[in-house]
């Protein structure tokens, strides 16, 4: 049994604006694609049609911010995928705008007159995807729904929705939990392996500085322990836009491993097959969009995608004026009347970090006595190396899950550890800055899995 996972498709209609001031910044803001997002479903889909998949699961946040024409678009493409695949799917926040903020771009201007679709309106709009297919249902407090597919006698899937499913907050009401119980242990009846999907991440994967808060489910460690403790092995979730695999263990001694699945509509568009062994693990293979459409004209989607990914910080650093930089970081959500009295000081901060060599960090850190464990000969391997690419390839390496692996010991490594290390080693009472240190470790290294290739 071979399964296809795919999460945050963020399909985003182009009737909403694709072009003028306001889409732009809107658009550079992002780490995912909006305009794009059509062909980059198109390509994704006729892939997964042409391959040996025995179904597709899609682990929510499938419309930009629940516009209603975005998911009836949507909705059209995943009928004509179903006529080749089996295509189940869960919805979450973005699905029905639960920021109250739907936005249509129109010039320098911003709208917000946008249609969307409400969470109760969800499981009707998408039954054909999971719930007409279901064994079991369970409609949350919001209306969205929870359901189980049975893709053999031997493999289930339970397909969670935790939008403000516990104190309003991501996570499960004691009913839910309930329901979740007795799906867990009819699996465990019938002999079957349970695979579970939700968006919400139970771990933070990374670093809880970059994954942490609002990114997991309300009082994750609770959570987690209580699937771990009561039987479910595999989670695969969605919505932190990044491609990792880490594992909990509950104090009673279970384990529970998840796969964070990145998304589609941004670096590095990862499509996730996962085969079920006979003996009821999982392998998985990680793989990537290959190419799409933009403007009639196919492009690859590795480096089209890099290069808005990477965009996103280089915009900023790239501002030499004070209403550049302004319009830009409040379009990330960062008010900037709390910076702009700052900008004396930042406009040439942004300047050296978009112009210095590494050379110039290794002659800091040394000059402060914080070059760590890097050595003059490591130090000159990157000589003329620019920041801002090693920078960007950091980024990448964060959202990809360590494609390319950098071992403790070598220089890139040491060179990245030393400066992010730096700051603790300055301001030593702040324990946010010691989570750097371990989070780029997790960056450089891949962390304890392979998150391209594993056996879980």
């Amino acid at each position: 049994m071979k399964i296809t996972f795919i999460a945050d498709t963020h399909y985003y209609s182009k009737s909403l604006g694709t072009c003028g001031k306001a889409y732009e910044l809107r658009s550079g803001s992002d780490q995912k694609c909006l305009a794009e997002t059509a062909e980059i479903t198109d390509a994704a889909f006729a892939d997964i049609a042409k391959s040996d998949t025995d179904a597709v699961f899609i682990l929510g946040d499938v419309s930009n911010d629940g516009e209603t024409v975005s998911h009836l678009e949507f909705r059209e493409k995943l009928y004509k995928l179903q006529k080749s695949k089996p295509v189940y799917l869960i919805t979450a926040t973005h699905d029905w705008c639960c920021d109250e903020n739907p936005r249509r771009f129109d010039g320098d201007s911003v709208y917000h007159d946008v249609p969307v679709m409400k969470s109760r309106d969800l499981p009707k709009f998408y039954e054909d995807f999971g719930p007409k297919q279901a064994i079991s249902t369970f409609i949350t407090k919001i209306g969205t729904v929870c359901f189980v597919i049975a893709l053999s006698e031997k493999v289930r899937v339970l397909c969670l929705n935790d939008d403000k499913n516990e104190n309003d907050h991501a996570g499960f009401d004691a009913d839910c939990r309930k329901w979740i119980t007795e799906q867990i242990d009819d699996a465990k009846r019938c002999g079957c392996t349970l695979i579970g999907i939700e968006h919400h991440l139970l771990v933070p994967h990374i670093s809880p500085l970059l994954t942490g808060g609002s990114t997991c489910v309300e009082n994750r460690e609770e959570v987690a322990s209580f699937f771990a403790d009561a039987g479910l092995k595999y989670m695969f979730v969605g919505h932190s836009h990044i491609q990792h695999t880490d594992s909990f263990t509950s104090p009673a001694g279970n384990k529970i491993t998840e796969v964070n699945v990145g998304a589609l509509s941004g670096y590095p568009a990862p499509i996730v097959d996962v085969l079920v062994l006979d003996d009821g693990r999982l392998k998985y293979d990680v793989r990537h969009l290959k190419s799409f459409l933009v403007n009639g004209r196919e492009v690859d989607a590795e480096s089209y995608l890099a290069r808005h990914a990477t965009d996103l910080i280089f915009r900023i650093t790239e501002c030499r004026d004070e209403r550049q930089f302004s319009e830009r970081i409040e379009a990330l959500g960062i008010n900037p009347q709390k910076l702009l009295p700052l900008w004396g000081i930042i406009k040439p901060l942004l300047k050296k970090v978009d112009t210095a060599l590494v050379w110039d960090v290794y002659k800091l850190l040394k000059a402060m006595h914080l070059q760590g464990n890097i050595t003059r000969a490591q130090a000159l391997e990157y000589r003329y190396k620019p920041l801002r690419e090693m920078i960007g390839e950091i980024w990448l390496s964060a959202l990809d899950g360590s494609v390319n692996i950098y071992p403790r010991g070598s220089a890139y490594y040491n060179l990245v550890s030393a400066a992010v290390s730096a700051p603790s080693k300055i301001i030593k009472s702040n324990a946010d800055l010691k989570q750097l240190v371990s989070a780029a470790d997790n960056i450089l290294t891949g962390g304890r899995y392979n998150n391209q290739h594993d056996i879980i």
